[in-house]
């Protein structure tokens, strides 16, 4: 957990710059919409709103189309991301946000009927936290509940950062999110978590010219900049292969059903609806 203050931790720098991130690290309407129809299956199921959980502060996800009558509580570690990105408005009626640890909730036993997230995986530790985080989410989900991630998975068949800048120099990247993304995968050949001083330190070695790959790309400075979050950062992301996130999950959830979306690395980040057993 953070008060914001230390200078390793790279989330308060993240929310102060949080308006310049896009897809894939955040999610596209077609994200959202995905998470939308699950909630709202579960609520027409139930015949009445959830108390659902969200993992994390995603806008996106907290202004959605939340079925009448949902509760919603936010959970983020940073007291920053919860001060600058929680939306103030758009939210269900009495919707709060709470500081606190995802594999240690501030959350009683069943408390919560739907639990959703964004990417949220990939903050945790690879295979261990997973493991944790999932026995969590049981915790705290009635039985029946519903959980829905999206995650960022690496594919089967994986890229190298030679194969990222040729596609870079190309100009076949469509946006600085995606490469950002893209290197990082590339880094994480072993299922090993990546720290995001290594992101940094592959793009500046692809790209040390910052001119010339706003020129080539027209991503703008402020945008391109959103990587010096990571410096000096002592986070590490994961990108374990869908079917490792399925496995660390068995003992709790069982998969209904894996979507879809069609966007740049879309296929890296499916939206996964799994049921409490």
């Amino acid at each position: 957990m953070t008060d914001g203050t230390d200078s390793s931790d790279h989330w308060p720098r993240h929310a102060h710059r949080w308006a310049l991130v896009g897809p894939p690290l955040r999610p596209c309407p077609a994200d959202v919409a995905h998470v939308e129809r699950a909630v709202a299956g579960w609520a027409a199921a139930a015949g009445r709103g959830p108390r659902a959980l969200l993992l994390g502060v995603t806008p996106e996800l907290a202004t959605m189309r939340w079925p009448a009558g949902t509760e919603l509580r936010a959970v983020d570690r940073s007291a920053a991301m919860i001060a600058e990105v929680f939306p103030a408005t758009g939210t269900p009626p009495g919707a709060t946000a709470v500081q606190g640890e995802w594999c240690a909730l501030p959350c009683a036993d069943a408390a919560f009927d739907v639990a959703v997230g964004d990417g949220a995986p990939a903050n945790l530790s690879f295979p261990a936290d997973y493991a944790r985080f999932a026995g969590e989410l049981a915790r705290v989900l009635a039985p029946g509940g519903q959980l829905v991630l999206r995650l960022f998975a690496t594919q089967e068949l994986r890229e190298t950062l030679d194969d990222v800048a040729r596609e870079l120099r190309a100009g076949r990247i469509g946006s600085f999110h995606a490469l950002k993304w893209r290197i990082a995968m590339a880094l994480y050949p072993d299922e090993r978590d990546v720290p995001v001083v290594e992101i940094a330190a592959a793009f500046d070695a692809m790209a040390p010219d910052r001119a010339w790959l706003s020129r080539l790309t027209a991503w703008t400075p402020a945008t391109i900049a959103t990587i010096d979050n990571y410096r000096g950062s002592a986070l590490a992301y994961s990108f374990p292969k869908l079917a490792s996130v399925e496995d660390a999950f068995a003992a709790h959830f069982a998969i209904a059903r894996v979507l879809a979306a069609d966007y740049e690395l879309g296929e890296r980040c499916p939206t996964v609806v799994w049921t409490r057993r």
